[in-house]
């Protein structure tokens, strides 16, 4: 998706996301002159080729020749949604992912996103040095120490510690005792079953969420993994079933 920015007052086309501020360089055709992003505080933060930003509509840029330092104190703190709550307020735009991350009492090791409205979340890794805006949501998933950039998104992890999976990404679930990857987040209940070789007319599919509540999947059934609370799915015999009514 294209989002409709400002640059030096006239508007522009710009791919949606997170973004490095070279693309932003690119799109400007500027090359002498420093780029600035215009904060909702009033400020014009310069930004580095190497920073990333989310880009969405309404953003203003402006080229300058100002020697402003590169992550002055801002007038007014901006306060962030992390982890679901507006509950982060930062003195300067510009932070890494691994500060970042230790805001997270719970999983400062874990995995890093921003949240993309209309797209897919987007992880950011330790060393990359994100300019923040008022509108940016951050949240941070439990991971183990070995898990990269890229890797699927652990379904039962995130449900088990109540974080919710990141939007557009590879997933990884757990049917009874069996796991496997789903290449995108939405997946019928007979896919699910089939992923397992087993056939919808001899088996039923269920799903359980977070705190124990089981959810009948019927085969039709569309299941979004990107949603919050599924840890993972189990199946049970029809004959078996019934045995028991």
């Amino acid at each position: 998706m294209q989002a409709e920015i400002l640059i030096n007052g006239v508007s522009c086309q710009c791919a949606t996301g997170l973004v490095r501020a070279q693309e932003l360089y690119d799109l400007a055709s500027c090359s002498k002159e420093k780029l600035f992003i215009k904060l909702t505080n009033e400020i014009d933060l310069p930004l580095d080729p190497n920073d990333v930003l989310v880009i969405r509509d309404g953003i203003s840029i402006v080229t300058d020749s100002s020697s402003i330092e590169n992550n002055p104190q801002l007038p007014n703190e901006i306060q962030i949604r992390f982890n679901g709550e507006i509950n982060l307020s930062l003195e300067q735009a510009k932070i890494t992912g691994s500060k970042l991350k230790n805001f997270d009492n719970e999983h400062p090791e874990g995995r890093l996103f921003v949240d993309i409205s209309n797209g897919s979340d987007a992880e950011i890794s330790n060393d990359m040095t994100v300019v923040v805006q008022k509108d940016d949501s951050f949240f941070i998933i439990p991971t183990d120490s070995n898990a990269k950039i890229g890797d699927p998104i652990d379904i039962e992890s995130c449900g088990r510690h109540g974080r919710r999976p990141p939007k557009g990404h590879k997933y990884r679930n757990r049917i009874d005792r069996r796991t496997y990857v789903v290449e995108q987040e939405t997946i019928t209940g007979a896919k699910i079953l089939k992923s397992v070789d087993k056939s919808p007319e001899n088996w039923i599919l269920n799903q359980k969420m977070r705190g124990g509540e089981r959810k009948r999947i019927n085969p039709d059934d569309t299941v979004n993994l990107s949603q919050p609370g599924i840890e993972r799915f189990e199946t049970v015999l029809r004959q078996a079933q019934q045995g028991c009514v």
